[in-house]
């Protein structure tokens, strides 16, 4: 029974998906996500109670598919202390997610006026991504950098407001991969994170 419920969800995500790349996110109405799973509107709401379950399901599904990439790139990264922040920026900045782009800017859109779906699921990156940047001695400070730059870039692109040609977002990336190899003095490990966040 879990396992086909497990398809029924993840099929009603690809429909989701589906509306918003091909009719924009002002179309992504249980009906429309319905129809294009194969479903009644019962069904979607059995797994999906209301539009607010439906938009985290979306989120898990993007932040899962950067996990992804990112373990396929440091797969890829001799091991090293800036093994982890060059696969987060690779993976995040990668040039072939201009579908997933999509999808997370129309998740933003429909999700900004809700801080209880996007807070928790950013605080959450955030965390982890300095977690995992200092766990192989890379230090507080260099990590917080790296994230927040490759985060801001991201986002600016996701939004479709960044001003930086292709050149310039080049430039941008090599930077950033610099900064994660350049050796820092004093590295502190992940446990200074939560030092930091209850500050």
């Amino acid at each position: 029974m879990g396992h086909h419920s497990d398809n029924a969800r993840e099929r009603i995500i690809d429909a989701a998906e589906q509306v918003v790349l091909e009719a924009g996110a002002g179309h992504l109405t249980f009906d429309a996500v319905a129809s294009r799973a194969g479903i009644s509107r019962g069904g979607l709401l059995y797994h999906f109670p209301d539009k607010k379950s439906l938009l985290r399901g979306m989120l898990d599904r993007q932040q899962k598919r950067i996990a992804e990439t990112r373990t396929k790139r440091r797969a890829e990264i001799p091991a090293g202390p800036e093994r982890e922040a060059v696969a987060f920026v690779l993976s995040l900045l990668d040039e072939d997610s201009k579908a997933s782009g999509d999808i997370m800017a129309a998740l933003i859109a429909m999700a900004a006026h809700d801080p209880e779906i996007l807070g928790p699921v950013a605080q959450e990156s955030y965390r982890q991504a300095i977690a995992d940047l200092t766990r192989d001695g890379l230090n507080f400070e260099r990590a917080a950098v790296i994230t927040l730059a490759t985060y801001g870039l991201r986002f600016f692109e996701v939004l479709s407001v960044s001003y930086f040609n292709a050149k310039e977002r080049h430039r941008i990336i090599k930077e950033l991969l610099a900064l994660a190899k350049e050796p820092a003095p004093n590295p502190q490990g992940a446990d200074e994170v939560m030092e930091h966040g209850q500050k």
